[in-house]
């Protein structure tokens, strides 16, 4: 579920939201409207820029995964809101077929919307790595369900632009930023905690996307069949599907290994949110390389 609402936001009882976009700013994403040619009735499409910090690389070399799908959301819910205001979105769905793992950085990504429905938004995703001249990592889809804002207030310039917050010394690695507890095995829990929620009180679901790639990581390092008994695993492919908003938590995902082939593993996952009668919020598959 995309946070991307922008500017004070309230409720009709007249309580104000966080808008300081936290997990957009833990990595530094900077984002720009392409408005449609004068006289073109058509969405604008959205750039994005994301630097690969040191603290944020994965076995893989690059930006993890579960980074790179939170961007994918962040550009890819946003550009799907400007495309139905004055109504807004939540993410139902996003799929990311990743060709690279080993990123230089800044990433780029854009976005345009393939379809704008009246109930749905589907756009496309496509990321390069700008300092290997281009070189495609990742091509994206993602669906968003229109919804009715009620009393939330969105006040942002046209066209719109954010730019690439500053590094902070010390910033907590991935696991710890969206407070995933340690362990090993096919169970990992997240506790959502108030800088992962939207200004409804929902998880983001660029956590839901870092909590897939640690839990599938974890669950392909201890499953059977594995071509390395020992060394390092990086999610790459993967797919999800938001079948409820996670509102409470603890959420737990629970993970199987359901094939293992040439230092590939396929993991499916289901993602619970403990605290709301374990009820199932999230389904999805991560395909874990050996590296």
């Amino acid at each position: 579920m995309s946070d991307d609402v922008e500017g004070d936001t309230g409720d009709a009882e007249g309580h104000t939201a966080d808008r300081r976009h936290l997990v957009g700013e833990y990595f530094r994403l900077e984002r720009w409207e392409i408005p449609p040619p004068p006289g073109v009735d058509a969405p604008s499409e959205l750039g994005g820029r994301v630097p690969v910090d040191a603290h944020q690389r994965g076995s893989g070399g690059g930006l993890r995964a579960g980074g790179l799908l939170t961007c994918i959301d962040s550009v890819g819910g946003f550009l799907c809101g400007l495309a139905v205001l004055p109504e807004w979105i939540v993410t139902t769905s996003m799929m990311a077929t990743i060709s690279q793992l080993d990123h230089r950085g800044p990433l780029r990504l854009h976005g345009r919307v393939l379809r704008r429905g009246r109930n749905s938004v589907v756009a496309r995703l496509d990321v390069v790595d700008e300092g290997r001249d281009g070189l495609p990592v990742a091509a994206a889809m993602i669906t968003c369900a229109v919804l009715d804002p009620g009393g939330m207030v969105r006040e942002f310039e046209r066209p719109y632009r954010t730019p690439m917050a500053p590094l902070h010394p010390g910033a907590p690695a991935p696991e710890e930023f969206f407070c995933i507890e340690p362990g090993v095995g096919p169970v990992t829990r997240l506790e959502p905690a108030g800088h992962l929620r939207n200004p409804w009180g929902i998880l983001h679901g660029g956590a839901v996307a870092m909590l897939a790639d640690v839990a599938a990581c974890r669950a392909a390092q201890a499953g059977p069949g594995r071509a390395k008994a020992t060394g390092s695993v990086a999610a790459a492919d993967t797919v999800l599907h938001y079948l409820r908003p996670v509102r409470v938590g603890p959420v737990e995902a629970r993970c199987q290994v359901v094939g293992h082939r040439a230092g590939r593993a396929v993991v499916r996952l289901a993602i619970h949110d403990v605290g709301a009668g374990d009820r199932l919020v999230t389904l999805g598959s991560v395909a874990v390389l050996d590296v």
